[in-house]
């Protein structure tokens, strides 16, 4: 798997120089010898958390566009736009994604993203437009940006998310939303080391790394005296994580150069299926169709105000149908200040996830 380096032009990710190498361990996944990315130990994970990014998502989307056979001239010069824009910033695409933004809400909507971001890109120019003229520095925060570079990449962002995104949007953060909620149970019962062991069949952690197996890396490097010689990892452990789960994204990626690490993994093509598709039958059986979409509304977590909206229903309405799935062991209910907060329980995630599994 390549790691995307400074260069940010949409689906060309520049591979990381091979590090000094440290150990010989390396796990083998399914594709094989899988190969050392990050090292993540104690303090990096102390500041790993999930996110939902619908910027994210988008240049997901547009990549893969990008990379593939079938043309469409609106979209070609969307493409284009947006390619010139990020070109002309000169960030690397993790570097798009604030850590600063995530510590105050795990799923913003676009504009909120683009307002940090564009807070972030223009610190510190005070009007001088050669003050980023030099790219960034491999290592460390991104230079600042001229501000009609930024006002230029955000509108082609807000275009692209038009073009590709928008229509889908609201299921698509749905799935999103569903899995990283699985997840928090997984991580509550098993401990990180297994959380990230099953995010993914190419993704696995050993020993403070995290290893990614791809049909590249999978094939292993060649036998030396009959044995393969194992990848080493880097010799430095990353300051912390971003896990973004996607729904359009067809490999995990690893994305290096930003403030944090990310992590980009590939939502199960089942559970994606049936969280932006039409609501599973058996669970519509037994909840009702209301019920049952208000449990697959509620993700990862959310006020009854945020869940009338996402139900488009009144607040008297929403709170009606989370007392009824508190009372059956579906939903968590606690207070945060003046508003009430609602969580899947472990039953309820492991209902939907049930309930999926016999739609598909």
């Amino acid at each position: 798997m390549d790691i995307a380096g400074p260069a940010p032009t949409i689906g060309t990710p520049t591979p990381t120089p091979t590090p000094t190498p440290t150990r010989t361990r390396a796990p083998r996944g399914a594709s094989g010898i899988g190969r050392p990315v990050v090292v993540m130990d104690g303090t990096a994970l102390s500041r790993t958390r999930f996110v939902i990014s619908p910027l994210n998502e988008l240049l997901a989307e547009v990549a893969q566009y990008a990379g593939g056979s079938r043309r469409d001239g609106s979209r070609d010069a969307e493409l284009r736009r947006l390619s010139d824009a990020l070109r002309a910033t000169r960030w690397p695409t993790a570097a798009l994604l604030s850590p600063a933004l995530f510590d105050v809400t795990s799923s913003p909507d676009l504009e909120r993203e683009l307002e940090a971001l564009s807070a972030r890109m223009c610190a510190d120019v005070h009007g001088d437009p050669s003050a980023a003229e030099e790219p960034a520095a491999p290592a460390g925060p991104p230079a600042p940006v001229p501000s009609p570079h930024v006002a230029e990449l955000l509108d082609a962002l807000r275009r692209a998310f038009d073009v590709w995104l928008a229509d889908r949007w609201p299921e698509v953060r749905r799935a999103l939303e569903g899995d990283v909620a699985y997840r928090a149970h997984v991580l509550a019962r098993h401990g990180v080391g297994h959380l990230l062991d099953t995010l993914h069949e190419h993704i696995s952690y050993e020993d403070e790394v995290l290893y990614l197996a791809t049909a590249r890396s999978g094939a292993g490097p060649a036998a030396r005296n009959g044995a393969a010689a194992r990848p080493r990892p880097p010799r430095h452990a990353t300051a912390g994580a971003l896990i973004v789960p996607s729904a359009v994204a067809p490999h995990p990626a690893v994305l290096t150069h930003g403030e944090l690490t990310v992590l980009r993994y590939p939502v199960t093509e089942e559970r994606t299926e049936r969280r932006t598709g039409a609501e599973a039958k058996p669970l519509i059986g037994l909840l009702g169709r209301a019920r049952s979409q208000a449990l697959a509304a509620i993700g990862t977590g959310c006020s009854t105000t945020e869940l009338a909206l996402r139900l488009g229903v009144g607040a008297p309405t929403a709170s009606s149908h989370a007392t009824a799935l508190r009372l059956a062991g579906l939903v968590a209910t606690y207070r945060r200040g003046k508003q009430v907060q609602h969580l899947l329980t472990e039953l309820g995630s492991r209902l939907l996830n049930a309930a999926g599994s016999a739609a598909g």
